[in-house]
């Protein structure tokens, strides 16, 4: 048994080799019946277009794809291996986010003089989003969970301040979006000849320290014993693994999920030692992406767009974080623990007197005063002021309805999944409802807001019930569900991004929907979105005692009477309806359904109704005060209010995540 699970690795691998071989031969295969293949490899005619193109474009593009996976796949086994956590990567823990964001951040900014410090510039930003990473989760011991919610909350934030950028700079809009998702066109050898020494060098400095690996894969107390120096250790691999993620993504944009399949799926082979799977993961990893990216040239052309190798990476990479978590259980926590790690931060009697005063104010400050560049300005009530009085109130009113829609989303999801940490976005349900909805416009042409409606909460609906399905053998564990709910996120993201760069000039459109805007709204589209809400809300409180009953577990809920399965069911209905309307209404929201429900437990509203009430006027109040400062804060300019409430969700977070308890 053992040397049939140790052959595994190998037979993988010359598997993909032979692949990869089938690749190049039907690549080559036009030059090779007239014999030309050296000629179009090292000196084509100029005169012959399909010597020129294959050698200036496909062979480069063959070579940088092979380079970009090699590089990545041994970036994911190093920090998988200094961490001790199977679902590290450059892409969960924030490091990809750091390095894209900078570099995007470099490229509207600076100037061509400073073109040679770009490296150094996306290095940092890399380093940077993995320092704040480690840093949250050091203070839980760098647990598995923590470290993956720590990414998550580093790349929301991350991708919230590049969607801001690229919104605020429409003329580059495309051509960084299609480089963020991942872009490997080539028209040249100069980005090949960049990233190869780089990766080179990273990789000769990483194996050579796949002895040292083994000792910290051991364990800090074990490593330490035998004279390792820990820390010294962990920022040299961590520190190669960084510039060598910062160079592909320097080179070919953001490639998701090679650096965290790849090593995964050789541990999961049988590959224990640390220099064996950095060998192979330099080879699979290379030979994955190019089978990628060949499967992906076979669709470029159609409609005249191309499709990004990087966002088609995550629609292979993210299933096998499903996959991973089937098989083997990572996280040995039990669920109790999750559920009971909350402190009471603020009572439930004063923060409901401050939630029910800013509300009051907050409304009035919202629609009388603004700030106009010089400071405060408070709106008059002459005639003049009507059309103004009347933007605001639908922008407001949106914004707080949907504060509230996805509040009593994520209690339903909270308490019928019995996850403190799940919610719309993080399960998957938003991304799902922004996905069928992104699709029925910009494929197929839907444009009522019912049918979109109808469409953006089947998408939602279909996402719960995979994830659900997924979950059902760990008994809905929390972990288990926030972890299949990211890579269905990732799933559904990825997609998203290949649909958004095949939309044409419905792209600007999409990227301010996307990130959350009040702007397109009316007052007839609000108020059936709070009606909708009203209904839901209360048919939830009605429902409290077996929501209660729910909280307990299958088990006890099951011998008290309630029928789990169909309950759990028409809850989660409920909530994908709610997200879709608010999503229908402002866009995906990111945080506002896991930080209400969130903040109101930990205040003390423990039991279902007093639940889904404190999360409603906590997600009223975000979202009223983050668009009124979306309006305001860089006034004439607007940012949009998806992105301030990301913002505040994610500072939020931030603060409980570095708490000790």
């Amino acid at each position: 048994m053992t040397n049939t699970r140790s052959n595994i690795p190998a037979a993988l691998l010359v598997a993909l080799g032979l692949s990869c071989i089938g690749i190049l031969i039907a690549d080559f295969w036009p030059f090779l019946q007239k014999g030309l293949a050296t000629q179009v490899m090292f000196s084509p005619d100029e005169t012959d277009f399909d010597q020129i193109l294959f050698h200036y474009s496909t062979l480069p593009r063959l070579v940088m794809a092979f380079l970009c996976g090699a590089g990545l796949a041994l970036a994911g086994a190093a920090i998988q291996t200094v961490l001790r956590n199977p679902l590290a990567s450059p892409t969960t823990l924030g490091v990809g986010a750091g390095v894209e964001f900078a570099l995007t951040i470099f490229l509207l900014v600076a100037p061509a003089s400073m073109a040679i410090f770009q490296e150094a510039f996306a290095l940092a930003g890399g380093m940077i989003a993995l320092g704040a990473v480690y840093l949250i989760a050091s203070k839980r011991g760098n647990a598995t969970l923590w470290l993956i919610l720590a990414g998550m909350i580093v790349n929301l934030l991350l991708q919230s301040a590049s969607q801001i950028v690229l919104l605020f700079n429409e003329q580059y809009l495309q051509s960084v979006f299609m480089w963020g998702a991942g872009d490997l066109a080539q028209n040249g050898w100069e980005a090949t000849q960049f990233i190869l020494p780089r990766v080179i060098i990273g990789m000769i400095a990483v194996l050579a320290l796949s002895r040292p690996l083994d000792l910290l894969a051991l364990g800090d107390d074990t490593a330490n014993s035998l004279g390792a120096k820990v820390t010294v250790l962990r920022l040299l691999i961590l520190g190669f693994a960084v510039f060598i993620t910062a160079s592909v993504i320097s080179a070919a944009g953001l490639i998701g999920f090679v650096g965290l399949a790849v090593p995964a799926a050789l541990r999961i082979a049988g590959l224990t030692r640390s220099r064996d799977l950095m060998i192979y993961s330099v080879l699979t990893g290379g030979f994955v992406l190019m089978i990628i990216d060949f499967i992906v040239r076979q669709f470029n052309g159609l409609g005249g767009d191309v499709l990004p190798t990087g966002a088609a990476t995550a629609l292979f990479g993210a299933p096998f974080i499903i996959l991973i978590l089937r098989k083997a259980r990572i996280m040995p926590g039990t669920q109790s623990e999750d559920q009971h790690s909350d402190q009471e931060i603020v009572s439930k009697l004063g923060l409901s007197i401050i939630l029910g005063i800013t509300l009051v104010l907050g409304i009035g400050f919202s629609l009388f005063i603004s700030l106009d560049g010089n400071g405060f300005a408070v709106l008059g009530l002459d005639g003049d002021s009507y059309d103004i009085l009347l933007g605001r109130s639908e922008r407001t009113f949106a914004a707080m309805i949907c504060g509230a829609a996805l509040a009593v989303s994520g209690t339903l999801i909270q308490r019928v999944g019995r996850n403190p940490l799940a919610s719309p976005e993080i399960t998957g349900v938003s991304s799902a409802t922004a996905l069928a909805m992104i699709i029925a416009l910009a494929i197929f042409g839907f444009a009522q807001r019912a049918e979109l409606m109808v469409i953006g909460a089947a998408g939602g609906i279909v996402s719960l019930l995979v994830l659900l399905v997924l979950c059902r053998k760990f008994t809905h564990a929390p972990h288990y569900m926030l972890l299949n709910g990211l890579a269905l996120t990732a799933i559904l993201g990825a997609i998203v991004r290949i649909v958004l760069t095949r939309s044409g000039t419905q792209t600007t459109m999409l990227m301010s929907w996307l990130a959350g805007t009040t702007y397109f709204t009316n007052m007839n589209e609000v108020m059936i979105v709070a009606g909708v809400t009203a209904v839901l809300l209360i048919v939830a409180i009605a429902l409290r005692r077996p929501l209660e009953l729910a909280s307990l577990g299958t088990d006890q809920s099951v011998s008290l009477g309630l029928g789990i399965s169909g309950f759990q069911f028409a809850m989660m209905l409920l909530a994908a309806i709610l997200a879709a309307s608010a999503t229908l209404l402002v866009g995906p929201l990111s945080f506002v359904g896991l930080m209400a429900p969130h903040l109101a437990r930990v205040a003390g509203y423990r039991l279902a109704g007093g639940h889904l009430l404190g999360a409603v006027l906590i997600g009223v109040n975000v979202m009223m005060v983050a668009e009124w400062l979306a309006r305001n804060l860089i006034y004439p300019a607007q940012l949009p209010t998806g992105l301030i409430a990301a913002l505040i969700g994610t500072s939020y977070f931030m603060i409980l995540a570095v708490r000790k308890r």
